[in-house]
């Protein structure tokens, strides 16, 4: 606002010596550059008022109708003094050379400038509420980007930590059945697990190959509670790998899976993950063989699924959607993430854990017995 103000008492009195000299360009040359010099002094005079009147309001805080009384009252007092030193200039010196009496040049002056120092007044209190409206809407748009932000980080730590329970018990029930070399397995997939979900950050983006690597990792963890009747299925194609998707997005998918789907299963179950692209949009699959959606629990219930709702509509507004459908395998839940397709280099997010080799690792298009 500073420079702004300055900036506009500049262009003011440039645009008013360019507009006077073009109305005196009819007189002789002797007078047109006697009277240039009386109007530069003129002009100093004027840019000296404007350059106290908008020192004078940048010292004063509160509201905009505050700031705008204070820059009339200035403007109207530099208004007064500026027609004073005009009728001087122009009217009393040198002394006795003019027709006209400097009061009445004065006067005369008043009317003159009226309308100029008006639209001056009104041209500054413009610029200080269009300031004002700026750092506004600044101000709004850090407050919701760090809204936004507090927002993506509780959703991320409302994933639902059922699986790490579940787990220690079972590392628990290795190391009872002296099972150890088994059991170490398990504790540095678990350790290397909850760091990267504890490293992810829930603003940025990590790419589609990290994210299914995570996955993959968590199903193997999951494995040593289910042995062999879980089954997974992954089906992500090697050309999305780049693609840009919000860290850990599928996490309580897949763990909700788990949870309702394959859990309650005495036989085998399976679990497939998909993903496709279509028409600039990037289409993400969870889906299971289990009993299906439960009547008495709607498409919106749910934390894992309330949670990713909610991350998707943060970080993409309307241009996302999750869907809860009936399976296509035989029954059971599939659940759609449909989201721009966004395509970037690796992310210091993409420290995704890799699965060990051996031990039953999910590779893209393998099954898990």
């Amino acid at each position: 606002m500073r420079r702004a103000g300055l900036i506009l008492a500049a262009a003011f009195w440039l645009g008013y010596l360019a507009h006077a000299s073009a109305v005196m360009a009819m007189e002789p040359i002797a007078a047109q550059l006697q009277l240039l010099v009386r109007r530069l002094a003129a002009i100093s005079v004027g840019i000296g008022l404007s350059v106290v009147t908008h020192f004078i309001v940048m010292s004063v805080d509160g509201p905009l109708a505050r700031r705008a009384l204070v820059t009339a009252g200035c403007t109207a007092l530099a208004w007064i003094v500026f027609c004073m030193a005009n009728a001087a200039l122009f009217y009393a010196w040198p002394v006795g050379t003019s027709a006209v009496a400097p009061h009445e040049a004065f006067v005369m002056y008043l009317l003159q400038f009226a309308w100029i120092f008006m639209a001056f007044t009104g041209a500054y209190i413009a610029l200080m509420a269009t300031m004002d409206l700026q750092a506004e809407r600044e101000r709004t748009a850090i407050a919701m980007a760090q809204a936004n932000q507090a927002q993506l980080n509780m959703l991320r730590y409302q994933l639902n930590p059922h699986f790490l329970f579940n787990t220690l018990n079972a590392i628990s029930t290795l190391v009872l059945d002296r099972r150890n070399a088994e059991a170490e397995k398990m504790l540095l997939r678990l350790s290397r697990f909850l760091r990267h979900t504890v490293d992810a950050d829930a603003v940025q983006k990590s790419s589609l190959s990290a994210e299914a690597a995570m996955q993959r990792e968590y199903l193997i963890i999951e494995g040593t509670r289910f042995g062999d009747r879980l089954h997974c299925h992954c089906d992500l194609p090697g050309d999305l790998g780049d693609c840009l998707v919000p860290s850990l997005l599928l996490q309580p998918i897949v763990e909700n899976a788990i949870k309702y789907a394959i859990a309650p299963k005495t036989g085998e179950a399976h679990l497939w993950l998909g993903g496709r692209a279509e028409n600039g949009r990037l289409i993400l699959t969870v889906e299971d063989d289990g009993p299906g959606l439960p009547p008495s629990l709607g498409a919106r219930a749910g934390v894992g699924w309330r949670n990713t709702r909610e991350r998707l509509a943060t970080m993409y507004g309307g241009a996302a959607e999750m869907r809860i459908l009936k399976g296509l395998r035989g029954g059971g839940v599939l659940v759609e993430l449909d989201m721009p397709l966004e395509r970037g280099p690796p992310l210091a997010t993409d420290r995704a854990p890799a699965a060990a080799a051996g031990g039953g690792a999910l590779q893209p298009g393998a099954q898990r017995p």
